[in-house]
C-alpha cells in the first residue's frame, strides 16, 4: 500500500490493489501521521481489510508525536522502556493484540525476573495510558485496564536534610546554584519548576512566588521564606534574562540539573544528596514545625492530600497535642 498526496489539494489517498484491481481511497486528511493510521485500516491483506486492525507501528507514529506535544519527558521514558520490555515478552504486530490479559501476564513476568515494583508499575501504567489514548482515538474497543496487576511498592521513610546540611550544601555552590538549592528547600519547587521560574513570577511586593499550572494541577502561590527572598533580591540585581536560574536553553528537559547536582555534591559532601531531596526537605521541615498536611499539600501543589501523607510520621508531637485538646468527659 502507498499513501499518495494530491498535489492540488494536499489530501492523502491510500493506493492499493485487491484481487488484481487497483484502488485509491481518500483518507480525508492532510496530516501524514493520521493518514498512516487510517491507511492501516484498509491495508492490502485480507485480515486487515476484514477487521480494520491497526498496526502497532502506525499507532506509535501518532502516539509519540502526541507524547512529545502533551507530556513530560519522564512519561515518554517509561513508555519506551515498557514498550521495549513488552515487545521482548511477545512480538506484537497489531495494536489490538495488547489486552489487559496480556499486560497482566507481562507484568507478572517482569516481577518474576526481578523487576522492582516501583519501576514495573510505572512502565505498565505508561502502556495502559497509551492504550486508553488509542481507545479515545477509536482505534481499539474499550477494555478494563484496571484489572491489570499493580504490585505493592515498599514505603520507606522520606529522606530529607537537616538545617545544618542545607547550610553546608549552600557553602559549596555559587550564587546561581544557591538559588536552585533554596528554591527546592525553602519553596518546595520541583526540578522543572525551578528551571522554568521567571522573574515575572516573583512577586516581591506581596512576598510570594507564582507557580504556573502544569498538566495535573492548577497554579499555586508560595510565600517567600526570608533567606530565599534575600537571595532572589540579590539575583534580581544581576539578572541577564527572563528566567530566575541560569540553567541553559533546554528548559523542558532539565535533567542535567539533577545529574550535575548529584555528582557535584557527591564529590564535596559526606552525606547523600539528590535534587528532589530538597523538596522533601521543605515539606518535612514544615510538618516537623506543626504545619498540618492540608496546608503542606497546597504548598507542594499535590493533586491529592494522600500524596502528602508520606510526611505524616514526622508530626508525632503535633498529633499528641491534638488529642490533648479533646474536651473532658
Amino acid at each position: 500500500m502507498k499513501i499518495i498526496t494530491d498535489k492540488r489539494t494536499g489530501m492523502k489517498y491510500a493506493d492499493y490493489t485487491v484481487g488484481g484491481k487497483r484502488r485509491r481511497v481518500s483518507l480525508h486528511t492532510k496530516n501524514n501521521e493520521v493518514a498512516i493510521i487510517k491507511a492501516a485500516k484498509i491495508a492490502d491483506d485480507k485480515e486487515t481489510l476484514k477487521t480494520g486492525k491497526v498496526p502497532l507501528e502506525a499507532f506509535l507514529i501518532k502516539y509519540r508525536e502526541f507524547l512529545e506535544a502533551t507530556r513530560k519527558p519522564n512519561t515518554t521514558k517509561y513508555f519506551e522502556l515498557g514498550l521495549k520490555n513488552l515487545q521482548a515478552f511477545k512480538h506484537i504486530k497489531y495494536l489490538d493484540e495488547i489486552t489487559p490479559s496480556l499486560l497482566d501476564s507481562f507484568a507478572v513476568n517482569l516481577k518474576a525476573h526481578g523487576a522492582l515494583p516501583a519501576g514495573l508499575n510505572r512502565k505498565v501504567r505508561a502502556i495502559k495510558t497509551a492504550l486508553r489514548q488509542a481507545e479515545f482515538w477509536e482505534l481499539i474497543p474499550p477494555q478494563n485496564w484496571r484489572k491489570v496487576s499493580k504490585f505493592k511498592e515498599k514505603k520507606g521513610r522520606v529522606e530529607f536534610h537537616t538545617p545544618a546540611e542545607i547550610k553546608r550544601i549552600l557553602s559549596i555552590f555559587n550564587a546561581n546554584w544557591q538559588l536552585v538549592v533554596l528554591l527546592g528547600a525553602r519553596a518546595g519547587l520541583r526540578r522543572g519548576e525551578i528551571a522554568n521560574l521567571k522573574w515575572s513570577d516573583v512577586d516581591f511586593k506581596n512576598n510570594q512566588l507564582y507557580i504556573a499550572p502544569n498538566k495535573t494541577e492548577k497554579h499555586r502561590y508560595i510565600p517567600l521564606a526570608q533567606d530565599l527572598k534575600k537571595a532572589l533580591e540579590k539575583a534580581n540585581k544581576r539578572k541577564t534574562g527572563a528566567f530566575v536560574v541560569e540553567v541553559g536553553e533546554n528548559r523542558q528537559s532539565p535533567y542535567f540539573l539533577s545529574v550535575f547536582y548529584k555528582k557535584y555534591t557527591a564529590q564535596k559532601l559526606p552525606f547523600k544528596c539528590f535534587l528532589h531531596k530538597l523538596r522533601h526537605t521543605f515539606a518535612s521541615h514544615l510538618v516537623q514545625a506543626g504545619i498540618d498536611l492540608y496546608r503542606v499539600s497546597k504548598l507542594l501543589g499535590h493533586s491529592s492530600i494522600k500524596m502528602t501523607e508520606i510526611y505524616a510520621h514526622l508530626a508525632p508531637t503535633d498529633l499528641k497535642s491534638a488529642v490533648k485538646k479533646l474536651p473532658k468527659i
